[in-house]
């Protein structure tokens, strides 16, 4: 008798024929008669009277659907208890992040969490934004770190980790570096070097331009070094995140914060119909308690 053979008689019994059955279970119907007939012989005993027009259960065979939905609902309890099991004890979670977590703290973060699930394998890879959302959509990583506006509202969760300001890159001696706060309207005249036009800090502050009705005058685009190096030889200003600039040594340059209302979010970016496994809810819960 094989559980392959109880889910057919299953299927017959429920369905009320042979022929029902055998569409329900996507087979032939001699195919299920067979396997049928296989388990009566070796039972030896008559499940179905045959000697109908339509075959229907006899009294054994009433007693023994009884008996093969108990074998058969214990059997699948047994394959996911196997397969949680499996999971449990060769738990992965893989996390690619933005080249951010020493600015927003979050190494420790992480460290923790490895150091407090043992059982789970965390592979953390550190990639640019180009690559990390093209690694996220090819299900390379459970989960990434990244700001708010790379990703698709409808399609992805989001839960903040860490919240930041633009501020801007300015000479120590420009005529608004002494100020506690500026407006985009106090800078619209400059020239600006901002970060590649395939960062997201980019976007960010050409959707702030574009909301304020401001057509910057862009010098060139660069990375965030040969950004402060230009600045401080009053090449142009920039807009950065305050606390990826806070990382570098400099001199002769200041930052002055934007004032507007939009702050750029850092957190942990999921997919709204991807499947959550054990290690990824995990993580999900010890991310939202150190939120807390």
């Amino acid at each position: 008798m094989t559980f392959e053979q109880l889910d057919y008689f299953i299927a017959a019994a429920q369905c009320g024929t042979f022929l029902d059955a055998a569409e329900t279970l996507h087979i032939s119907q001699s195919a299920l008669s067979k396997q049928i007939m296989k388990l009566e012989k070796e039972l030896d005993i008559q499940l179905w009277d045959r000697s109908r027009r339509s075959a229907v259960l006899t009294e054994a065979g009433r007693m023994f659907y009884q008996e093969a939905l108990n074998l058969s609902g214990e059997y699948k309890k047994a394959l996911l208890r196997i397969s949680e099991f499996k999971e449990q004890s060769s738990q992965k979670l893989s996390i690619g992040t933005l080249p951010i977590l020493s600015q927003y703290h979050l190494t420790a973060m992480l460290k923790d969490f490895a150091d407090s699930h043992p059982q789970i394998h965390l592979m953390l890879e550190e990639v640019e934004e180009h690559d990390l959302l093209r690694g996220f959509s090819n299900n390379a990583y459970d989960f990434i770190i990244t700001r708010s506006n790379m990703l698709d509202n409808k399609n992805h969760t989001f839960r903040t980790l860490a919240e930041d300001r633009l501020v801007a890159i300015l000479p120590e001696n420009h005529r608004l570096a002494g100020r506690p706060v500026i407006s985009l309207d106090d800078i619209a005249g400059e020239g600006f070097i901002l970060m590649h036009t395939y960062t997201s800090i980019y976007d960010f502050c050409m959707d702030l331009f574009r909301e304020a009705g401001i057509r910057p005058h862009l010098l060139r685009t660069a990375r965030m070094e040969s950004i402060i190096s230009a600045v401080a030889v009053r090449e142009g200003i920039s807009l950065l995140p305050e606390e990826n600039f806070r990382l570098f040594q400099y001199r002769d340059i200041v930052s002055v914060p934007i004032d507007t209302p939009r702050t750029l979010s850092i957190g942990i970016a999921g997919k709204k119909q991807g499947r959550i496994s054990s290690a990824m809810a995990e993580f999900l819960r010890y991310a939202d308690g150190y939120i807390r």
